[in-house]
């Protein structure tokens, strides 16, 4: 375990995690963790939009125009963000295209985040099983590709040194669909958010053995 830490900390995100010189391996794995969850993350997103757009390009039904009006009009009463009839309306071409694209990255990521504690093979089972398990996952599932994808970018940047303290902290925050104000996670939603990520890498860790 010795030095292991400087592969996922710059010096700098150090000084704030740990201002005593030096960790311990307790500390070291809970890094691994941290950093593992992370990555888990983006790449399960990935995933599973691949997944949703090949399902919509295997789909007999298309939506028709005037449900996506309809569609759009909700959405538009329901957030302060805009929404337009063209946002639910995908060709099976369109789907297929879209399918494609997202998988790459999926595989993009995988192979950028590859080393011994992340290994390709393993996340691609890790992906599948997750995808297919309706049972568990609870949190991590529905809002992977919302606020849990900008939490992982954000532990990522900061391990890396790319985004100081303070940006670090403003990033762990949910907007709200309403009235499109930021607020700071409370202490249930954070508890869940831990709770998540250790659902997920104890679940990657029992592929891995």
């Amino acid at each position: 375990m010795k030095g292991i830490h400087s592969r996922y900390f710059s010096e700098e995100a150090l000084c704030h995690l740990k201002p005593q010189q030096g960790m311990s391996e307790r500390y070291q794995r809970r890094a691994i963790d941290v950093t593992l969850a992370a990555k888990l993350t983006l790449t399960y997103s990935k995933y599973h939009l691949a997944m949703l757009h090949r399902q919509l390009a295997m789909s007999e039904e298309q939506t028709t125009y005037h449900q996506a009006e309809r569609q759009a009009a909700m959405m538009n009463q329901m957030t302060v963000f805009h929404s337009s009839p063209a946002d639910f309306m995908h060709t099976q071409e369109e789907s297929t295209d879209e399918s494609i694209a997202t998988y790459r990255e999926f595989k993009r990521l995988v192979e950028e985040y590859a080393d011994e504690h992340f290994v390709p093979n393993v996340v691609e089972e890790f992906c599948k099983r997750v995808y297919e398990d309706d049972d568990h996952f609870i949190f991590f599932k529905p809002f992977c590709n919302l606020y849990y994808s900008v939490y992982a970018d954000a532990l990522l940047w900061y391990q890396q040194g790319r985004i100081d303290y303070d940006t670090f902290c403003q990033e762990f925050q949910e907007l709200s669909w309403t009235n499109g104000k930021r607020t700071p996670l409370n202490g249930r939603r954070l508890r869940m958010y831990l709770m998540s990520m250790q659902e997920v890498v104890e679940a990657y860790k029992k592929l891995s053995c």
